[in-house]
């Protein structure tokens, strides 16, 4: 277990001191840390997916795309929970029957393979 934090301290010196490892780390860690970042995305959006809900059922409306992003900023004051953790704006697409709430993942780009979305079912009648 030393030897683990040993080298944990050693990698995180080599980030200060040589930023070029800085990349090599990242990739080397990503497998491990992008489950636990996308996990907590995925919690934020099922509450953004609640709240779009509430709102429906407060108003009779959901928010449209255009007051979409004014909408977050209204509803919420930080933005890490206006954004996904890579610096995203989350999107919001209605359905009949449901709200989805979209990240364009960590690659930034729409419709790629790492985008994930969360479903929450509407209560309309």
């Amino acid at each position: 277990m030393a030897r683990v934090g040993l080298l944990l301290i050693v990698g995180i010196l080599a980030v200060y001191y040589f930023p070029d490892s800085r990349l090599m780390l990242l990739d080397a860690t990503e497998p491990l840390v992008l489950p636990v970042i996308k996990s907590g995305a995925l919690e934020e959006m099922e509450r953004i997916g609640r709240n779009v809900i509430e709102y429906e059922s407060l108003t009779g409306s959901v928010p449209d795309r255009g007051d979409w992003v004014s909408w977050l900023d209204f509803r919420y004051t930080a933005d890490e929970q206006r954004r996904d953790p890579w610096g995203s704006a989350y999107e919001l697409v209605v359905a009949t029957d449901s709200v989805m709430i979209i990240s364009y993942g960590p690659d930034r780009v729409r419709t790629t393979e790492d985008d994930f979305k969360f479903v929450t079912a509407r209560g309309r009648r």
